[in-house]
């Protein structure tokens, strides 16, 4: 359109130009001549006028759709006007085969304290595959205020399966991961709890699955304050203790140092615990802490170290300790300790392995039935090959015993292929 505009005004300009002169030169004209060259003069100026705003009109239209148009960054994402939309996740496809058989089908996937005490020594092993940690997620990030305001959410497929069966069409139940959204230096939403240190846990394949590991998810208010070589952290986080009695948050602050020499980091934990039935009221504070540190070895290695204690319950080891105990009207809160270190070394550029070890203990009385301690063992083989796929091979060991001496325990080999999207 803006060409055709173009030539429309310049040929008439051109045609305009040529005419004057040749009529002035092989003519003399009257004054009613003369007059009538001036308004034609004028009626033409009119119409370049016109035209010339058309034209202008025209460009702040292009530059205004030029703003909305969907672009590319650097990194591949989308940049729709000043949002960036990221996609991503990944497919995972994994097989276990366990040493022996048991009840409780998950622990084919997700081995926890409480589907290990499933395990039946009496039968033979067993074989499962699953593509149920396959996950998506979306991010955005808009410039707003001065800051920049993201939002995350991501699902994967561990939900219900009431209604899924492995006859026909293993239609498991999506699941939510997280969904938050934060601006500046506050996030609201759902995530990893502030008490949670992702840089204590390697490259494991049974992700969030060694014995001692701070792991949970859940709703939370954050404030972040950087500082030169870390940031201070302080959340008001979902409180739980087995009751859902709760009458305040779980209160939690964190510090984290990073450099060229590694990361380290201390958390501290304190909640209270409610009895609350109707007819026996109590309540009592707990609190608990936690050391993490990731620091690079020789070459591209890395070594991971964990240390915890405290009224940890539900925050370690998917819960292999309870929150609190009540007994005759009364709640008293359980203290548990545990410790991990995982080594990672890369034999090459694509090919690299994980060596972990975990163990936790109770350190309060507890009853026959609850975990005395609880130890978990991992090596494992990961290969890139190409980008954005890893195959991996791993060998678990789970070992739990409990304060009456019951023990339980399962060796599990576990085979994974992953692509990253």
């Amino acid at each position: 359109m803006l060409k055709h505009i173009k030539k429309i005004t310049t040929v008439t300009v051109i045609g305009a130009s040529l005419m004057l002169p040749l009529e002035v030169a092989h003519a003399q004209a009257t004054p009613a001549e003369i007059s009538a060259l001036q308004v034609q003069m004028k009626a033409l100026q009119a119409q370049i006028d016109a035209l010339t705003s058309q034209q202008q009109a025209t460009q702040k239209e292009v530059a205004a759709v030029g703003e909305n148009v969907v672009t590319r960054t650097p990194s591949g994402d989308l940049l729709i006007g000043e949002t960036t939309l990221s996609i991503g996740g990944y497919i995972k496809a994994q097989a276990t085969v366990a040493n022996n058989g048991f009840s409780d089908g998950k622990a084919n996937e997700i081995v926890t304290p409480g589907s290990l005490r499933s395990v039946n020594t009496d039968q033979g092993s067993r074989t499962s595959m699953s593509a149920r940690q396959s996950r998506f997620n979306i991010g955005t990030s808009t410039p707003v205020y001065g800051d920049t305001l993201k939002t995350f959410v991501e699902l994967d497929f561990y939900g219900a399966d009431d209604e899924a069966n492995e006859f026909v069409s293993n239609s498991y139940a999506p699941r939510l991961r997280h969904a938050y959204g934060s601006w500046g230096k506050w996030l609201a939403g759902q995530t990893w709890s502030t008490f949670m240190d992702l840089n204590g846990m390697g490259e494991v394949d049974a992700f969030g699955q060694h014995a001692s590991v701070i792991f949970v998810r859940q709703a939370q208010l954050r404030y972040t304050q950087p500082f030169a070589g870390g940031s201070l952290q302080f959340a008001l986080e979902n409180p739980e203790d087995g009751g859902d009695d709760q009458s305040l948050p779980d209160i939690i602050g964190r510090v984290n140092f990073d450099g060229s020499w590694g990361h380290a980091s201390v958390a501290a934990l304190a909640r209270k615990l409610s009895l609350d039935d109707g007819t026996e009221k109590d309540s009592k504070w707990g609190d608990a802490y936690s050391v993490t540190g990731r620091f690079p070895t020789f070459g591209k290695d890395d070594i991971r170290l964990q240390a915890n204690y405290g009224n940890l319950g539900r925050y370690m080891g998917l819960r292999a300790y309870p929150d609190a105990l009540t007994e005759n009207g009364e709640i008293d809160d359980v203290n548990a300790w545990g410790v991990s270190a995982i080594y990672r070394h890369h034999w090459t550029d694509s090919l690299r392995s994980s060596l972990a070890y975990s163990r936790s203990g109770l350190d309060s009385p507890g009853t026959a039935n609850m975990t005395d301690s609880y130890d978990t063992a991992f090596v494992n083989l990961m290969w890139s090959p190409i980008a954005n796929t890893t195959l991996g091979v791993e060998y678990q060991r789970f070992d739990l015993e409990e304060v009456d001496g019951d023990s339980f325990d399962l060796d599990r080999v576990q085979f994974s292929t992953r692509y990253d999207f």
